[in-house]
């Protein structure tokens, strides 16, 4: 056995042999170098070929080792003005990782490196079979899905792909509450590059306020079923709009705001209307100030919530952030505003400890994210939110430190939040919700 992987091992060390003589005629690395390297790819290879000795780390490593190498060459070849150089070091990771997928298909570590490596080198036919691959293997991990939705849109520019994707995602993973935010936050970014552009070519001067005549019986989700060929992304599609097509989106769902609502409106009969999920959504559409249809989505999903019982307080919080939708930060109406929304949500009644803790943190998710977007903000505005949240983070400690019967602590179920919403750790020490050296 011990034979057999030596072997094996000696037939991928041989395959750089000349690689690495190229690199000692061309003067790229010196011989010292040159035998470093060799001995630590005889390391690599001889531990991953120890048959029950490999471990998904190692792979892990080698790869970035390799792409580091790879890296330095590209610098010395550049600084050198090296030509005609033919070497295989992207070659080399892709199949050093092609490698660790086969032999770990079930480690997700090893397959996003593996993703981000074929995105890093615009390896795209790799690395549309690679996802097909994992998302066949795993469709019930939400984060691939939402991985190849992002990338199709922001690398690729095509939205009906990473609509696709959303949508399948959905099929597998209905209950996952990520997955319905991405989603939410992938339309209205969209809508918002949309009426980005037709401001820009002044395509809205003479047109009348969108109005949604559309019937929104007939812009419900409906969840794909999904077969194992269905997973292959869709190709030759882009999001190249010209401005005809821009002038015809006014009257569109998308821009009319009708697919964000269908969204809610699904999220709500998948979740039986369930409050938490709901206000997730709101609070995401409520990051889009210049999108034309947010007030209008905003107020739909506030509709969405039933009346009275354990959601009225969560209603009232949703209500009261109604007072900066559509309202720049950076803009002078803003302050006022802000101040609107804290003094209301600071008034609302909370009698027993669980609502006290609910008021703490909702405040807190409410102005932790102006501080975390690259905002122009005032600096009175800026120490306002400081303080504030510093507050509510010490008054929820109080409550977490003098009551030890809750099943999750306020404090780190808020920290969980923050995080999931793209909040840097960082900003949470800022804010005094977690200390300078967490856990």
């Amino acid at each position: 056995m011990a034979a057999a992987a030596a072997d094996k091992a000696r037939f991928y060390l041989e395959q750089s042999v000349p690689e690495l003589q190229s690199y000692k005629e061309k003067g790229i690395f010196t011989p010292t170098e040159i035998s470093a390297i060799a001995a630590k790819r005889s390391e690599f290879e001889h531990r991953i070929n120890m048959a029950g000795a490999a471990s998904p780390s190692d792979y892990a490593r080698y790869a970035s080792y390799e792409q580091t190498l790879d890296t330095l060459r590209r610098m010395r070849c550049k600084r050198k003005a090296v030509k005609g150089t033919n070497f295989t070091g992207q070659k080399r990771v892709f199949s050093i990782l092609e490698r660790a997928t086969k032999k770990f298909p079930g480690d997700l570590g090893l397959w996003m490196q593996y993703l981000e490596f074929c995105k890093q080198e615009s390896a795209n036919a790799k690395l549309a079979k690679a996802i097909t691959k994992v998302l066949r293997m795993h469709p019930t991990k939400c984060e691939l899905w939402i991985w190849a939705a992002r990338h199709y849109f922001e690398a690729q520019g095509d939205m009906t792909t990473a609509r696709s994707y959303m949508q399948r995602g959905l099929r597998f993973c209905q209950q996952e509450r990520t997955l319905w935010t991405q989603y939410m936050k992938l339309e209205m970014i969209y809508v918002a590059k949309v009426a980005a552009r037709r401001k820009i070519l002044k395509l809205d001067e003479d047109t009348e306020e969108i109005q949604d005549d559309h019937d929104m019986d007939a812009d419900e989700i409906v969840l794909p079923g999904v077969t194992a060929e269905e997973l292959e992304p869709q190709k030759d599609r882009t999001l190249s709009i010209d401005d005809a097509t821009l002038k015809k989106l006014a009257d569109a769902p998308a821009l009319s705001g009708a697919i964000p609502m269908a969204i809610a409106d699904a999220a709500a009969k998948a979740f039986q209307a369930d409050a938490i999920v709901l206000e997730s959504l709101f609070d995401t559409v409520l990051e889009f100030v210049d999108v034309p249809c947010q007030d209008a989505v905003l107020r739909h999903i506030l509709g969405l919530i039933p009346e009275g019982g354990k959601t009225s307080l969560i209603q009232s919080t949703m209500d009261a952030k109604l007072e900066v939708a559509g309202i720049d930060p950076s803009s002078a109406a803003f302050p006022p505003a802000l101040g609107r929304v804290i003094l209301c949500m600071k008034s609302l009644s909370a009698s027993s400890s669980e609502q006290r803790i609910f008021k703490h943190q909702r405040m807190i998710m409410f102005l932790a994210p102006f501080r975390s977007r690259n905002i122009d903000l005032d600096s009175d505005v800026e120490k306002v939110l400081l303080s504030t949240c510093k507050q509510h983070a010490k008054a929820l400690q109080a409550i977490a430190d003098g009551k030890s019967s809750y099943r999750t602590n306020p404090m780190h179920e808020l920290e969980k939040i923050l995080l999931q919403r793209g909040i840097k750790r960082k900003i949470l020490v800022d804010l005094g919700i977690v200390g300078e050296n967490p856990g």
